[in-house]
């Protein structure tokens, strides 16, 4: 069957070039093999390209009953990540949106994420104390950034441990903005909760209980 024709908007591409149709073969028609993670709005892939590129693909739900949910955290994704450029935080190299697949194509950060290598018992022995202090360098680096350095600033609302991940290095890259707002001048205050409970703020949790 013929691969149909489906353009990838690219932000970055460190080959030049990024298309739809190697993305599908790479990753087989997003056979299961590949799958490297799952979450609340989709699939991550492991994607091998012919130029032996390694990337990250997060294909989302195609679920009616949760569509406008999974369609703002798409959204949110976008909007976010194509602005900005940190160390600490993932990139964003492209994107699909189509009623067959909507995906976004991330770098690929080869340890996964910190639940992950802390639940590995040989991998959390070698996070000695100064990959430990690091790593939080790493990500109040990104959050810095994200609240002073990035007009308007970015609210990430979801950092836990499924959100940080490695490199080979064990340096930290923020992921996962799917919940993540951008604080505007005239933003009314929000009421929704957003985030993993045991990271939310104890004052949050404590209103929240009230």
């Amino acid at each position: 069957m013929e691969t149909p024709q489906i353009d990838v908007s690219i932000r970055w591409c460190p080959d030049g070039e990024l298309r739809y149709v190697d993305i599908i073969e790479a990753t087989e028609e997003f056979n299961s093999r590949y799958c490297i993670g799952t979450g609340g709005y989709g699939v991550v892939y492991k994607a091998v390209l012919p130029s032996e590129q390694v990337l990250a693909v997060k294909k989302f739900h195609q679920t009616p009953e949760i569509e406008v949910t999974i369609l703002k955290a798409f959204r949110s994704e976008i909007d976010v990540l194509m602005g900005i450029r940190h160390r600490n935080i993932v990139k964003l190299y492209g994107f699909c949106s189509h009623p067959k697949h909507s995906f976004l194509v991330y770098e690929f950060v080869e340890r996964g994420s910190l639940r992950e290598v802390l639940k590995d018992e040989e991998q959390a022995v070698k996070m000695d104390w100064d990959k430990r202090l690091n790593l939080i360098k790493g990500v109040a680096n990104a959050l810095s950034y994200m609240h002073h350095d990035c007009s308007p600033p970015i609210i990430h609302r979801d950092i836990s441990s499924n959100n940080v991940l490695l490199d080979s290095e064990y340096e930290a890259h923020v992921s996962d903005f799917g919940t993540a707002r951008l604080l505007m001048p005239d933003s009314s205050n929000w009421t929704s909760f957003a985030g993993t409970f045991g990271y939310t703020a104890p004052a949050l949790d404590f209103l929240m209980v009230e």
